[in-house]
């Protein structure tokens, strides 16, 4: 059994990063800590899906609201062509369903091409790395990335080409076999539900929505 779950909420706009170990689980499943992102104005649990990747389009060089503000300085002195940043590129994975594979190339914004399994597999290494840094400032000795076991939400709508697709993604970003489960980002919901006390009106006590009978709303 894994010591921690790293969770990736891969999103079109905004994604997430959290993890929540197996001791704090078995106490309180909803006992789950997201990372909190800096914008520079404000704090945010998720930051904008974007990347700025060098000029080599091998590595990496900013992620979420960084990437917009180097690339933005890098436009400023007409440095940012050298560059390649994309957002909102998940979308690939639904506007090509059924197509998209090894050879499949993305557009950056000022029209250059890259791998679309270079770009998704550097998103998913970043975010892995961010967490592995936020855990061994956590653990004295560090975690083994062996005793993890990283969770990616999907949308409902995905195909099994774009699963697949992902599964590639997170293996080329350094994810072992038998370490990652893909979820349907609606069914995560539902099981956060089970757990979670809801909120009722004003007057009333609150409730597991567990407890509620089949067929209840």
């Amino acid at each position: 059994m894994a010591l921690v779950v790293g969770s990736i909420d891969f999103g079109t706009t905004f994604s997430g990063l959290a993890h929540s170990f197996i001791y704090d689980h078995q106490k309180d499943p909803t006992d789950v800590k997201a990372k909190n992102w800096n914008s520079g104005t404000f704090i945010s649990c998720k930051a904008p899906t974007c990347v700025l990747i060098n000029a080599d389009g091998k590595t990496l060089e900013a992620f979420g609201y960084e990437a917009e503000n180097k690339n933005a300085e890098l436009a400023t002195d007409q440095l940012h062509r050298d560059f390649y940043f994309f957002q909102t590129f998940k979308m690939t994975l639904y506007n090509k369903e059924g197509t998209i594979g090894k050879s499949t190339m993305l557009e950056d914004e000022t029209g250059k091409k890259l791998k679309a399994l270079t770009v998704f597999s550097l998103t998913i290494k970043y975010l892995i790395d961010d967490l592995m840094d936020i855990l061994n400032k956590q653990i004295q000795n560090g975690v083994d990335k062996n005793d993890i076991h990283w969770v990616l939400t999907v949308p409902a709508i995905w195909n099994e080409h774009a699963k697949q697709f992902i599964r590639t993604a997170a293996r080329e970003a350094g994810i072992k076999m038998g370490q990652l489960s893909l979820a349907l980002e609606p069914e995560a919901a539902s099981i956060y539900c089970r757990h979670v006390k809801m909120s009722r009106t004003a007057g009333s006590s609150s409730a597991d929505i567990s407890t509620l009978k089949s067929g209840s709303r």
